[in-house]
């Protein structure tokens, strides 16, 4: 712990202002974002002062977050203002870093690029690197849009990289479409997946499925069941476990399983049985 950090946690606002000062010199904008939550008014508008004369602004994940819950619930009118301003420059500057590595055809500096615009939730710009020719940029966009939430802009990307023609994509895409708990469009994408000819996206569908509503995902499922690889049929016992109670197809499906060829397939549906 710096001295600095000992100013910071100081009862008195006039020695926390000395802090952010200090701060200010270090270019330390992600101790500064934090400071605009503090609870005297002077040490806020201090921080904010700060932050805005920074010559460059570098800030992680962890001051990202802060100024994310100082735009949004700031205690006051300019702390909100500078917290959005501040967003705003980093989400340009991310663009650009997005727009330079085009132009540079390096795709590593853009997957560091869709991770940084995921940070800031810049939805709209990681929802344009689902068209981008490389691999690894699309699986990077595709985990990024799973840990965006579900808004609509966001979920049409998705719904485009689930039919991917790179197993690889598809399978980033279905990860976030179950973390998601598939929201419309996507149902429809994770269903076709199921059928695709690499048994690792059918695994992953029938996994995806089994966060989505049964009415919709039971009869895949159960279809999944006939699956010729082992791994895709335990995915579906284990999807289906969770409607057992609740749905009596599920249980006659599950009793046939005890027929199943395999010994950890019948294992499985003796326990989701239970």
């Amino acid at each position: 712990m710096t001295m600095t950090d000992d100013l910071l946690r100081d009862p008195d606002p006039e020695i926390r202002r000395a802090a952010v000062a200090e701060l200010g010199t270090r270019s330390d904008g992600d101790q500064l974002a934090w400071l605009l939550a503090d609870p005297d008014e002077t040490v806020r508008a201090a921080a904010a002062a700060a932050l805005r004369d920074l010559p460059e602004i570098y800030l992680g994940d962890d001051g990202i977050q802060a100024l994310r819950l100082a735009a949004a619930r700031g205690s006051d009118p300019g702390v909100r203002t500078t917290a959005a301003e501040m967003l705003a420059l980093l989400i340009a500057g991310a663009r650009e870093q997005y727009a330079e590595g085009l132009i540079e055809g390096e795709p590593q500096l853009r997957v560091q690029a869709v991770l940084g615009l995921v940070a800031l939730r810049a939805v709209s710009d990681v929802s344009e690197g689902a068209d981008d020719p490389s691999r690894d940029v699309r699986v990077a966009v595709a985990e990024g849009l799973g840990r965006l939430g579900a808004p609509a802009e966001a979920l049409t990307a998705l719904e485009q990289l689930l039919a991917d023609h790179d197993p690889v994509v598809r399978m980033a895409a279905l990860d976030s479409a179950a973390a998601l708990g598939l929201p419309e469009p996507l149902p429809g994408r994770v269903i076709t997946a199921i059928a695709h000819s690499s048994w690792q996206v059918r695994k992953r569908a029938v996994l995806a499925l089994g966060s989505g509503d049964p009415e919709i995902a039971v009869n895949p499922l159960v279809h999944a069941l006939r699956d010729r690889i082992v791994d895709v049929r335990r995915a579906a016992v284990q999807s289906l476990e969770r409607w057992a109670t609740t749905h009596p197809e599920v249980v006659t499906a599950l009793t046939e399983s005890l027929n199943d060829p395999d010994p950890g397939v019948r294992t499985q549906a003796r326990w989701a049985l239970a």
